[in-house]
């Protein structure tokens, strides 16, 4: 991940692999999204929420997914309508392996404040290999998201199993709360 002043040297290929480039990647990525940003902020003021991924996966492990996901939330945005933003960690930035280094050093949460964004961490586990009700193979050693098929022939289309969990999560923010 690519970040304008945080992380190791950009040259750097090790863990959590978050690299302090000179170059805001996150800046970038949602300006194409969402058109015109206000500036980060400095600090930060949301919560990051853990939420059971299991509740919209089935069996989370089922699909080499961690039982827990994360949401970056605003205070206002628990009441009013928000953008919400999936991101997606690379390979081997899971929680279970660089805690929680990409959630909160990504540069995803301070570009939400002023912009109104929810960020949603679904989260990936390794998996080497039979496990889980039913049982299932997946042979996912680096925490990848499914981007070659270990899932299965639908894994990149709306009906693959990662998708349709996420598909749920976005369903769930975007309903109506009563305050």
């Amino acid at each position: 991940m690519v970040t304008a002043d945080h992380g190791a040297s950009c040259a750097s290929s090790a863990s959590p692999y978050i690299n302090d480039c000179h170059f805001d990647a996150v800046c970038q990525l949602l300006s194409h999204i969402y058109g015109h940003l206000d500036p980060p902020v400095a600090q930060p003021a949301g919560r990051v929420l853990a939420f059971d991924q299991n509740e919209f996966a089935g069996d989370a492990y089922r699909v080499s997914m961690a039982n827990k996901g994360y949401v970056y939330v605003l205070h206002s945005c628990e009441t009013t309508v928000c953008r919400v933003h999936v991101a997606f960690h690379g390979c081997r930035q899971n929680a279970d392996t660089v805690g929680m280094a990409f959630v909160r050093e990504a540069g995803y949460n301070r570009w939400a404040d002023n912009n109104r964004i929810i960020v949603l961490y679904r989260q990936s586990i390794a998996r080497y290999g039979f496990g889980g009700r039913p049982v299932s193979f997946v042979f996912n050693p680096n925490a990848c998201w499914d981007w070659w098929g270990y899932t299965g022939p639908v894994y990149h289309t709306r009906r693959g199993p990662l998708i349709e969990a996420v598909q749920a999560m976005l369903a769930r923010l975007a309903e109506r709360r009563s305050r």
